[in-house]
């Protein structure tokens, strides 16, 4: 009973700090988004090969009253916070006429499109995370299977020419930016080098007419060179700390103890190097798989997946601001539930911070 009060009063501290740090980040995404030059407005009714007209500036005129846009930032923000509608036709309260009288975040609304107003941006986020959530969890998973082998490995063979060459790689692989790496993958798999793999989507544009064992083969078959992009930096990365925390641990005076006692070197290795290796690494749990979801906006572009992150970019391009802000906050809000996630791991398995 004890414990479960102690995981109470963690929780809810954590919320309590959770709360604050999500509204800061709302209000910065928010300022950021509306001084980059260009907005929604323009975007929507400009049109380069015509000359400007009354009826152009009146339709952008409306637009931006429709929308708020038009008012101070301040009442902007307001009413994306919520959780009064602050438009023409919001809360009575505040000269509305009364036909929308929620909005905003309090009001569990992260808004609508505004060059698709029947598009609910929370809608499409949680279509587009079906999309992107299942992806960075293979990656992730992928990452720790591979990265702390590979770790283990290294720092037992500490100086070999295997520690050295996984080193290496590893290291070029950590520095090898995204975007480099994914435009190599289709140049050299897709169907202008080997042809091995598709390189666009998650489905080819017939893929309804499969079979579902088919259909299974062919998104596995467009998945390979995306998962394979997104995992590569966080294998590496995982994998030097892994190394490092294995070091670490092989020179704690206990392992001495374990090797003076005459037990054999496996039975060392398994259950008092790379158990108590582990530890430090599991802080890593809950981080990647946010920042996998967050950092797939340059794999979902390149590869042409219908994701969270390609929705971030497209929107960004077309000044959708409450879409990017809702792509940012879920981001947010995934990050902050990755890190008690590790917490509450890192106590579950280390009996002295269970305690403390």
């Amino acid at each position: 009973m004890r414990g479960n009060a102690h995981v109470s009063v963690f929780l809810a501290r954590r919320a309590a700090l959770a709360i604050p740090t999500l509204l800061g980040i709302t209000l910065v995404t928010f300022v950021l988004l509306r001084v980059v030059p260009g907005d929604p407005a323009s975007l929507r009714f400009s049109d380069p090969s015509a000359p400007s007209t009354s009826a152009s500036a009146e339709a952008v005129a409306y637009f931006r009253a429709e929308n708020l846009l038009d008012r101070t930032l301040a009442i902007q923000y307001l009413h994306y916070l919520g959780p009064f509608d602050l438009s023409a036709r919001g809360h009575r309260w505040f000269g509305g006429d009364g036909e929308h009288a929620w909005h905003g975040l309090l009001a569990g609304d992260l808004g609508r499109e505004y060059l698709r107003p029947n598009v609910s941006v929370g809608a499409e986020l949680g279509k587009r995370l079906c999309v992107t959530v299942p992806l960075a969890l293979i990656s992730a998973l992928l990452a720790f299977a591979l990265a702390v082998p590979l770790g283990v490995l290294a720092a037992l063979r500490r100086g070999s020419k295997f520690d050295v060459v996984s080193s290496f790689v590893l290291l070029a692989l950590y520095a090898m930016p995204t975007f480099w790496m994914g435009l190599l993958l289709q140049l050299a798999f897709g169907s202008s080098g080997l042809g091995w793999l598709p390189v666009l989507g998650l489905h080819d544009k017939d893929a309804s007419t499969l079979s579902a064992g088919a259909y299974a083969v062919d998104v596995a078959k467009h998945a390979v060179l995306p998962i394979a992009c997104t995992t590569y930096a966080s294998l590496a990365y995982i994998s030097r700390q892994m190394r490092t925390s294995v070091l670490e641990t092989a020179r704690q005076d206990y392992v001495r103890a374990a090797r003076a006692k005459g037990l054999p070197e496996r039975v060392i290795v398994l259950r008092h190097i790379v158990r108590n290796s582990l530890l430090p690494t599991l802080t890593l749990v809950g981080s990647i798989l946010p920042w996998l979801v967050g950092g797939s906006v340059i794999v979902e572009t390149i590869f042409d997946i219908q994701g969270m992150g390609k929705y971030a970019y497209d929107s960004l391009v077309s000044r959708e601001y409450d879409a990017v802000a809702g792509c940012v906050l879920v981001s947010a809000v995934m990050t902050l539930a990755g890190f008690l996630v590790s917490d509450l791991l890192y106590a579950w398995i280390d009996p002295r911070l269970r305690h403390e």
